[in-house]
């Protein structure tokens, strides 16, 4: 699609301009709820090269930054699920088969992959942020730390194809 085409080249010729006009801490200063995360690349924080601690409440606010600059997550899909009540198993069974078909559309092929490579889902707590957000799904990779798995290390590639011919 034409159209696509060169709204990704507008979106690079941006981007180049972007960064080259500003440090990237100034990219990390604004950030996103977890639940209006897109397709991309995210810091837990603003110091995303070094490894991120995995706590309950540390991922409601990441950062969005250049997929092939240092970050801890990449959302690779989005969409919803069908389960009506999102505390249940069976909401955890569909993100999570969500996820699977969706990891491995994006990964097969590639090479190269980390060992500790694994994946995850959010979706919206019961109550406000499901009135507000529904029954979103957010998948995205991180890349565990061998020694500690509640560590996130900074990665500074991406695993998504992402191509628009």
């Amino acid at each position: 699609d034409l159209r696509m085409r060169a709204k990704k080249l507008v979106t690079l010729a941006f981007m180049a301009i972007f960064v080259a006009g500003s440090p990237a801490a100034q990219a990390l200063a604004k950030g996103t709820f977890y639940l209006e995360l897109k397709p991309g690349c995210y810091a837990a924080n603003k110091a995303p090269t070094k490894p991120s601690m995995w706590t309950d409440t540390n991922y409601k606010t990441l950062y969005s930054t250049s997929c092939t600059a240092a970050h801890h997550y990449e959302v690779f899909y989005t969409g919803t699920i069908k389960a009506k009540d999102l505390s249940s198993d069976a909401a955890k069974k569909e993100a999570g088969l969500a996820c699977d078909n969706a990891a491995v559309n994006t990964l097969t092929g590639q090479k190269d992959l980390p060992q500790s490579l694994t994946y995850g889902y959010f979706f919206p707590d019961p109550g406000a942020e499901e009135k507000k957000y529904g029954k979103r799904i957010i998948c995205f990779f991180r890349v565990a730390d061998p020694k500690n798995d509640k560590y996130t290390l900074s990665i500074k590639r991406t695993f998504r194809e992402v191509t628009y011919v």
